[in-house]
C-alpha cells in the first residue's frame, strides 16, 4: 500500500450535567486514537516492555464510577472521583469518593491517594517501536500507575450466561484452537476461574499478516485485564485480513463463547488493530447490542460504508477510537471517520474533554460531551511511533486506557 499522512486537529470541550435534588458531578473517562501496518504489529505491552504507562498520570486515571453507580452518585467533582489521579503533579487528585453519603464515605482521602504517578515525565517508557508479531522494544519499561479507583460500574447487576455452572470448559490453546464458523480463536480464562461467577469478557481481532498468538502476546489484555477472560480470534484469510462480510461470524462467537463460559452478557467488549481495528468498528454497529464497547484501532477505509445513515446499527457501544495522523501505511486511514461514526451513534456532541492521565503525545485521548447515558465515544489521536517508526502500531497506552474505562461500565 502507498504512504500517505493525515492530519486532524482536535476540538476541547466542558460538559456540564446538573441533576435536580442530587449532587452535580462530571464524569471523564477515558479514550484514545493509533495506528498499526496490514502485514505487521507493533511490540505493545507484555510483547518485549511497551510503554503502558508512560504518559504523565497514566498510573492513576481518574477515579471514580460513572453516574448513578454504587446507588447514589459516586464520584467527586470532575474526574470522577476528584481531580485527576496522577494528574498535573502526579497526585491522586482531590478525594475520589465526592461528599461523605455519595456512594459511601470519600474514597480517596488526602491528595496522592490513588497512587502517584509511575510513568515519569511524559513519554516516559518510550513509545514501542517492535517489529512484526510485536517484536522487541526499544522503549523503557511499562509505567507502573496507580488504579482508577473505587467508584463502582454504572452497568447494574450481571447477566449470567449459559455458561455459568459449567465446570471445566473447553478453552483451547494458540496451538490447538477452537473454531466456529470457520474461524480459529482460543480462550485465558481468569485465575481461579469460578463458574459460578460472571466474567467480563474482551474480545481482540488481530491485524491483517498476524498469526492468532498476535492478540495474546501483544494486545496487552494478559497485563491490563487478568481478571477478564480474553477471547484471542483469527481471521478466516490472514495474509487478506478481516473483510466486512465477516461480520456474520460474530453472533456464532458469541453464542458458543456464552455457553461454554460463565460470562457477564452485559459486558463484553471487543477491539482490534488495523484490518482487526475496523472489524471491531463494523462489529460494534452491527452487532452493537451485544457488545458494551469496541476499539477500532488503526481502521482503514473499505467496502463497508463508515455511515451509521447506511446501516441498521443494534444498541450504541462506548467506542474508544485510536489513531495517529502520522501513521505512514495507511492509503486511506478511517480513525477520523470512525470518530465521527460513534460519536453520532452514540449523540454526542463535537465537543470533548481531555482524558486525565492520557494527555501526552503519545496518548492524546479525549471523551466527546454530552453523550448518550452509558455510551460514550473516546477519541485518541496520538503520536506513539509503534509499529517501526510507522505510527501505524497498537500504541502502548490504550490495553491499559481501554480496560481502565470498560471496568467502570
Amino acid at each position: 500500500m502507498t504512504i500517505s499522512t493525515m492530519m486532524r486537529s482536535m476540538f476541547g470541550g466542558v460538559r456540564t450535567i446538573l441533576v435536580a435534588g442530587a449532587i452535580a458531578e462530571a464524569v471523564v473517562v477515558l479514550g484514545c486514537a493509533s495506528a498499526e501496518p496490514a502485514g505487521g504489529s507493533g511490540g505493545s505491552p507484555g510483547s518485549g516492555g511497551a510503554s503502558s504507562g508512560g504518559a504523565t498520570g497514566s498510573g492513576g486515571a481518574s477515579s471514580g464510577g460513572a453516574t448513578g453507580s454504587g446507588g447514589a452518585s459516586s464520584g467527586g467533582a470532575t474526574g470522577s472521583g476528584g481531580a485527576s489521579s496522577g494528574g498535573a503533579t502526579g497526585s491522586g487528585g482531590a478525594s475520589s469518593g465526592g461528599a461523605p453519603g455519595s456512594g459511601g464515605g470519600s474514597n480517596g482521602g488526602a491528595p496522592g491517594s490513588g497512587g502517584a504517578s509511575n510513568g515519569g515525565a511524559p513519554g516516559s517508557g518510550g513509545g514501542s517501536n517492535g517489529g512484526r508479531g510485536g517484536g522487541t522494544t526499544t522503549g523503557g519499561t511499562p509505567g507502573g500507575g496507580g488504579s482508577t479507583g473505587n467508584g463502582g460500574t454504572s452497568g447494574g447487576a450481571a447477566q449470567p450466561s449459559a455458561g455459568c455452572g459449567k465446570a471445566s470448559p473447553a478453552t483451547g490453546s494458540s496451538g490447538s484452537p477452537l473454531n466456529i464458523s470457520g474461524h480459529n480463536y482460543y480462550v485465558k480464562l481468569p485465575s481461579g476461574y469460578n463458574a459460578s461467577t460472571p466474567y467480563k469478557v474482551m474480545i481482540v481481532f488481530p491485524p491483517t499478516g498476524n498469526p492468532i498468538t498476535w492478540s495474546e502476546q501483544s494486545a496487552g489484555f494478559e497485563k491490563a485485564a487478568p481478571d477478564a477472560i480474553r477471547v484471542y480470534t483469527h481471521m478466516s484469510n490472514e495474509s487478506s485480513g478481516w473483510q466486512p462480510n465477516e461480520v456474520s461470524f460474530f453472533k456464532p462467537l458469541w453464542d458458543d463463547i456464552t455457553s461454554r463460559y460463565c460470562i457477564d452478557k452485559g459486558r463484553v467488549f471487543a477491539g482490534g488493530e488495523s484490518s482487526g481495528g475496523e472489524f471491531a468498528g463494523f462489529v460494534g454497529c452491527e452487532n452493537g447490542d451485544l457488545l458494551r464497547g469496541v476499539i477500532p484501532n488503526a481502521p482503514k477505509m473499505t467496502s463497508w460504508k463508515i455511515d451509521p445513515a447506511a446501516h441498521t446499527c443494534k444498541g450504541n457501544p462506548t467506542a474508544i477510537v485510536s489513531w495517529s495522523e502520522k501513521d505512514n501505511v495507511l492509503q486511506q486511514p478511517a480513525g477520523p471517520a470512525f470518530r465521527d461514526f460513534y460519536r453520532t451513534l452514540n449523540m454526542c456532541q463535537t465537543t470533548s474533554t481531555a482524558v486525565p492521565g492520557y494527555t501526552d503525545a503519545l496518548s492524546n485521548c479525549k471523551m466527546f460531551d454530552g453523550c448518550k447515558a452509558g455510551s460514550n465515544t473516546y477519541f485518541c489521536m496520538h503520536m506513539d511511533p509503534n509499529y517501526s517508526n510507522t505510527y501505524h502500531g497498537w500504541p502502548g497506552f490504550i490495553a491499559k486506557m481501554s480496560w481502565e474505562v470498560f471496568s467502570k461500565l
